[in-house]
């Protein structure tokens, strides 16, 4: 196994919204992570205007085959390469993406709910897949990975998403939906749906078609995979043992939290840490 430098560029966010609430948290992208699939990572925040909607732009690179392991976070993503475009709808289950040749892999990551301030989609209808180009009704999207590739600077990469992004986008006003989405995220996937619901004043059923549309996700899918993602991070960085995780973030019990890690991951807490984070785990 080899092991490459990980290096990070981030611009200091001053951003509103999800950027200042939810932090998803993707174990491969990690140190450790990146060592153990020998990958290297740069990162990108967005520029001011974009900040509430894309988390960040990115780029893998790996010298020879492995795969790129994705768990869910509810984001929606843009996976490129010299070779074309496709689209990653929100997970409801951890995937490997399998990366089939030596190279440079470049991506846009949005935060949840947000896509609409760009296009007029259903979300509901790519959940669980990658689909090509053709998704977002956008001629100049088609074209896109040719404009990032003909650079070979990380930099201007990303420049050239956030030329693409700018022209298409269009704000929406802030709606219960919004106003919902952060309650779950601050709560850390804890609120019920139902008072959730009584406290926007819509109902569960058109809370659940907003959530659907915007995220992908129903409302109870989600806020279970934003809770998850907190679980995965306190138990990755070993700042809680995994006996503590329920009683913090509202399991009933260590079975309940062990039952939901290997319905969205496939895995154990145990497991996870160690094929992420433990040296003794073999590929």
């Amino acid at each position: 196994m080899f092991r490459l430098p990980t290096a990070v560029a981030r611009q200091k966010s001053t951003g509103s919204g999800l950027s200042n609430i939810y932090n998803p948290f993707q174990p491969t992208l990690t140190s450790a992570g990146l060592s153990r699939f020998g990958v290297s990572l740069v990162e990108m925040r967005p520029v001011t205007p974009l900040e509430p909607f894309v988390h960040s732009y990115l780029q893998i690179t790996t010298t020879q085959p492995t795969v790129y392991p994705v768990m869910p976070d509810g984001m929606v993503a843009v996976y490129m390469s010299s070779s074309g475009t496709m689209i990653g709808g929100a997970l409801n289950r951890a995937v490997n993406i399998p990366l089939l040749s030596a190279g440079e892999y470049f991506g846009i990551r949005f935060y949840p709910g947000v896509i609409r301030n760009f296009f007029d989609l259903n979300l509901s209808e790519i959940s669980d897949q990658m689909v090509d180009a053709k998704f977002f009704p956008c001629k100049k999207f088609n074209q896109l990975h040719r404009k990032v590739y003909h650079h070979q600077a990380f930099n201007k990469r990303a420049a050239e998403c956030e030329k693409w992004l700018l022209s298409c986008y269009r704000p929406q006003p802030k709606s219960r939906f919004d106003q919902a989405l952060s309650k779950i995220i601050r709560s850390n996937g804890c609120s019920k749906v139902g008072e959730l619901a009584d406290e926007i004043s819509w109902s569960s059923r058109h809370l659940n078609r907003q959530f659907l549309q915007h995220t992908g996700l129903t409302t109870k899918t989600f806020s279970q995979i934003v809770r998850l993602q907190q679980a995965s991070r306190y138990i990755c960085s070993g700042s809680r043992g995994i006996a503590d995780v329920p009683v913090e973030l509202g399991y009933f019990d260590q079975p309940h939290l062990i039952k939901e890690f290997n319905r969205f991951y496939h895995s154990s807490p145990g497991q996870l840490f160690e094929r992420f984070m433990s040296d003794s785990y073999n590929q």
